[in-house]
């Protein structure tokens, strides 16, 4: 955060000055919702992000929330059979580890994303869940994780990595698109 400021701040200041002095002023409200929009919606996800979302173990049950408040998973400690670190393989991009599955006979497999949360949270559920066994870290692509833990609950965009890609593309293309047509 303190780099934006750093750089982004005279950055800003110099493109601002420079839309005055090139459109006019009444260009610079524009100007400055255009750059300021994503930064500002980028910084509200993660002050969600890290005030709502947590991984609890309440009265022998692990609970799941995401940045809303609202539950994903929620399994009583008792009918945990097995956590199993992976390391998945997402379309083009290199696998990346750090992902854990977590099966249960009561719910259906959940995979958890140990790097979107905080340190403290993941040290103290690795605490809770210590007597549960952990199995041998394993590679899967989407369709190989289905394969081996049928019904698995994968976020949307872990499922269908191409069409996330295209998703992000086609959204940056038109931000910039618009941006570019607002200036014109």
């Amino acid at each position: 955060m303190a780099m934006y400021g750093v750089i982004g701040v005279p950055a800003l200041c110099s493109l601002g000055a420079m839309t005055i002095g090139e459109f006019g002023v009444s260009w610079l409200l524009p100007f400055v919702v255009l750059i300021l929009l994503p930064v500002a919606t980028t910084l509200v996800m993660m002050a969600l992000r890290s005030s709502m979302a947590q991984i609890t173990v309440i009265d022998d049950e692990l609970r799941i929330d995401n940045s809303f408040g609202v539950n994903l998973y929620s399994a009583p400690l008792e009918f945990l059979t097995a956590l199993h670190p992976i390391t998945f393989g997402t379309g083009p991009f290199a696998p990346t580890p750090e992902r854990m599955v977590i099966a249960s006979q009561s719910t259906r497999p959940f995979v958890l994303d140990l790097r979107l949360w905080r340190a403290a949270d993941v040290e103290r559920l690795s605490r809770r869940l210590r007597d549960i066994p952990l199995m041998d870290a394993q590679t899967f692509s989407p369709k190989e994780l289905k394969r081996q833990y049928p019904h698995v609950r994968l976020p949307w965009w872990h499922a269908r990595p191409w069409a996330t890609i295209l998703l992000l593309t086609a959204s940056t293309v038109a931000y910039f698109t618009l941006a570019g047509l607002l200036f014109m």
